[in-house]
């Protein structure tokens, strides 16, 4: 039987890789406009041996196609704006009155208008939606569905967006946010995600969405159940720096932490959170991630050569433990 959750957060976004242009004018950047257009298809994952439905954002929007989970990834300057484009065509959706998608923006102030939620009158029959990312926004944010949030999420619908410091040519800058500290030579995004695969075949307001038991567990869309078989990989280099995005789309608690192959937990600065700049930055060794929270962290890299494996361990709300299958592994090579 489900135990209903004490409390269910959800949360927003936009998608893909963004290509500017930045003209030099009075030593500043011109701001870039990025036009980018998404729809929605799609795509069945393999988890645990388990055929999983889901519906991706995608970029490929010619015909069927296959969605993506997370779907592409949006990179824009400081200053810069972005039109995002969601075409609804073919898209699979649900029956009326949850039928339709939207775009949202997770942690972006964004006026009503462009804030992609139905009740307050955002269009589910595709729509552009226009943001302009002011100096100082630099970090890790979120664009998803929020269409019946609790089951679009779960389908598959979010991606990351980035927003990035630039140079006075209009390039981006290899740092996380505008202060030189925060540079780094190689950079990762971990967007954190868990699957209860009932969400997929339930619809309308099935009772089903008031009890969440996830059975999948993923970083950036995959599962990394062992050192031998992680989720994500980075080959680096000694001595390097090393920025991860800490990204949370899932929907239970979260604690990530940076190991050694011996297991020795190793410390890390946490720079921004939530997309914003820490007043003085944090040194720790593990970090915990609720629902919808950014956390861009950086590291470096010893001088000896080795193995690092970032993790993220998915906790139960209601105890703190660890899920069964719930430590997901990255894994640094230097």
């Amino acid at each position: 039987m489900r135990a209903t959750l004490k409390k269910r957060v959800l949360f927003l976004g936009l998608p893909a890789a963004a290509a500017l242009a930045g003209l030099v004018f009075a030593g500043r950047a011109e701001a870039a406009t990025i036009n980018k257009t998404v729809c929605v298809r799609n795509v069945t994952k393999t988890l645990s041996g388990t055929n999983v439905n889901f519906w991706g954002f995608t970029e490929g929007c010619m015909g069927m196609g296959a969605g993506l989970v997370p779907g592409p990834v949006v990179e824009m300057g400081e200053g810069d704006t972005l039109n995002l484009t969601l075409n609804v065509m073919m898209a699979p959706e649900e029956a009326a009155p949850y039928n339709g998608h939207t775009i949202h923006l997770h942690g972006l102030d964004v006026p009503q208008a462009e804030d992609g939620v139905p009740e307050t009158g955002a269009s589910v029959s595709g729509d552009t939606y226009t943001f302009t990312a002011k100096p100082g926004w630099a970090g890790s944010y979120i664009y998803h569905c929020h269409v019946h949030t609790v089951k679009h999420l779960e389908m598959g619908m979010y991606a990351s967006l980035i927003i990035r410091p630039k140079d006075a040519n209009g390039n981006f800058l290899k740092q996380i946010t505008s202060t030189a500290a925060t540079a780094y030579d190689y950079v990762q995004n971990y967007l954190i995600s868990t699957v209860d695969p009932g969400y997929h075949t339930a619809t309308g307001d099935s009772t089903v969405f008031a009890d969440y038991n996830p059975l999948y567990f993923l970083i950036e869309g995959k599962e990394g159940k062992s050192k031998t078989a992680p989720a994500v990989t980075l080959a680096a280099a000694t001595g390097k720096k090393v920025a991860l995005r800490l990204i949370g789309l899932h929907s239970v608690n979260a604690r990530f932490t940076l190991r050694d192959s011996n297991g020795s937990a190793k410390s890390f600065t946490i720079h921004t959170r939530d997309g914003r700049s820490l007043p003085a930055p944090e040194t720790v060794s593990s970090v915990s991630i609720s629902p919808g929270q950014r956390y861009d962290i950086l590291f470096t890299l010893p001088s000896t050569s080795g193995t690092w494996y970032p993790q993220v361990e998915f906790q139960d709300l209601w105890n703190g433990n660890t899920y069964t299958g719930g430590t997901v592994y990255g894994k640094i090579t230097f």
